[in-house]
């Protein structure tokens, strides 16, 4: 395991800034809609199914498992026998945990290429899980505080918390880790470079964009798993009638999202949304990636995230604030340009890797 339970510090006195990667959505192949009776997964019937396909290799629903039995939670397969770990074949977890582990196996084989193996990678990994379960159990705290059912944590609550961690969130803390080894942090010390790239993305500091969006429900929007058969042609149908749709200035999208998005809840107001940092952990990261390179008016092509298929019009950038360099701010300028640069790998990475999600 990379983050054992006994090497849990002192949890009464946690300061952890939170730093994780929205690392969530990107445009990745799907597999071709093709007739199957359903794409529920069953345990252990289904144990030999493919879930997801990286660099020409197809990994099954047991290897998926066994992954996190291997790294996060050696129970895991046990689990699977039981009524509760069933339930996770019924849950968005599965495809969660799908798409990370897409994720790291083709960042592992990035690494490969650059000479950094599971061993020299080890300590990156482990930090990642251990610092989002300490931001994890810091915000736990905070919570039950306000709630008035403060939490005593002894080592053994701590223990048993850990654990859960792992089982639910180890696969994706795994990605952070890895892009953590493959993106070193940027030294304060290069006060130039930090100077330089800021100046190059000041609207990240203070800057919000509004857009406008329409999804298309690709995936069952309970257990966020693929669409097969009719129901995935019948979404791509949508999608095409809703391109044919939109007006090539893109005057009208505010006007089809109302009437054909399936987010209703965005598409009461023409699809809104409004205030997009440019990492806004609210919202997956290829919306938010989508929504900062469009220009004011300017309609996306579709794209993926673990939503659905999303189209998206700017429709114009605030700035509410303005940011000057010192070295106060120096450390979020270099954990900016290091999340920016993290994001452009993973994203990267998954084009280049082939990644395939097929459930």
């Amino acid at each position: 395991m990379l983050y054992r339970a006994d090497s849990v510090p002192n949890m009464n006195a946690l300061h952890v800034p939170l730093l994780l990667l929205a690392a969530a959505g990107a445009l990745v192949a799907q597999e071709p809609a093709g007739e199957a009776p359903s794409s529920k997964l069953v345990w252990p019937k289904d144990q030999d199914r493919a879930v997801c396909t990286v660099a020409g290799r197809d990994y099954t629903l047991k290897q998926l498992l066994e992954h996190i039995a291997e790294r996060h939670y050696p129970p895991m397969l046990k689990l699977m026998e039981t009524a509760s770990g069933r339930s996770y074949l019924e849950s968005p977890r599965l495809a969660e945990w799908v798409r990370a582990f897409a994720d790291s196996k083709a960042l592992e084989l990035e690494a490969a290429d650059r000479g950094i193996g599971f061993d020299a990678a080890r300590d990156a990994l482990g930090e990642a899980l251990k610092r989002s379960f300490e931001d994890w159990l810091k915000s736990y705290r905070e919570r039950r505080e306000r709630e008035g059912a403060p939490l005593e944590l002894t080592q053994e609550r701590v223990n048993l918390l850990l654990t859960d961690h792992q089982r639910d969130e180890g696969l994706r803390t795994e990605v952070d880790g890895w892009l953590d080894a493959l993106v070193p942090a940027i030294p304060l010390e290069a006060h130039g470079k930090l100077r330089d790239w800021y100046e190059d993305h000041p609207q990240y500091f203070g800057g919000v964009v509004n857009v406008a969006q329409i999804l298309i429900e690709h995936r069952d929007p309970r257990t966020l798993e693929l669409k097969v058969g009719t129901a995935q042609a019948e979404a791509q149908k949508k999608l095409a009638d809703v391109r044919a749709r939109i007006a090539p200035d893109g005057a009208n999208f505010e006007e089809v999202a109302r009437a054909h998005s399936d987010d209703r809840r965005t598409a009461r107001e023409g699809g809104r949304l409004d205030g997009i940092l440019r990492f806004d952990q609210r919202l997956p990261a290829a919306l938010c990636r989508t929504a900062w390179r469009l220009k004011d008016g300017e309609v996306s092509e579709p794209f993926e995230s673990p939503f659905g298929i999303h189209i998206v019009k700017r429709i114009g950038y605030t700035h509410r604030y303005y940011v000057i360099f010192t070295d106060q701010i120096k450390p979020e300028i270099a954990a900016t340009m290091r999340k920016e640069q993290q994001e452009e790998l993973l994203f990267g990475v998954r084009e280049r890797r082939g990644v395939t999600l097929r459930y």
